[in-house]
């Protein structure tokens, strides 16, 4: 299991944004990724996954993973992290996104993943309710 681990945390913390190619260490040839955002719901296959990545990456320099838990079942590791990136406009780090991922293994390969992604907010109104 920790194998498995190893691999996703890998694969999170690469430069996969900058170079697509680099997903194939990653990835299995067949997987799918279904990733539900803020903005629309995605449904990808390593192609398209590398295609976006790499679109969205064009403007950041570094992209660093703040994970808040990673836990592993039976070929499969569940992740909550933080994305910080560092942008060509700014060299500070800047929360990008709050991420829950479920990541599915095969042969030592991500096979499935499914995503939710939702905006880092520099202010957001904390609720509490006991």
């Amino acid at each position: 299991m920790l194998q498995e681990t190893n691999k996703v945390v890998d694969f999170l913390e690469s430069d996969y944004f900058k170079d697509s190619n680099v997903l194939n260490q990653y990835f299995h040839e067949d997987a799918i990724i279904h990733w539900r955002s803020s903005e629309a719901f995605y449904e990808l296959d390593l192609k398209g996954f590398g295609e976006l990545t790499t679109k969205m990456g064009k403007s950041f320099l570094n992209m660093t993973a703040e994970f808040h838990d990673v836990i592993t079942t039976h070929h499969s590791v569940v992740t909550h992290f933080t994305y910080f990136v560092e942008s060509i406009e700014s060299e500070e780090l800047h929360a990008l996104a709050h991420f829950m991922a479920i990541w599915k293994l095969e042969d030592d390969k991500i096979i499935k993943a499914e995503i939710m992604s939702m905006p880092a907010e520099d202010e957001i109104e904390v609720k509490k309710q006991i």
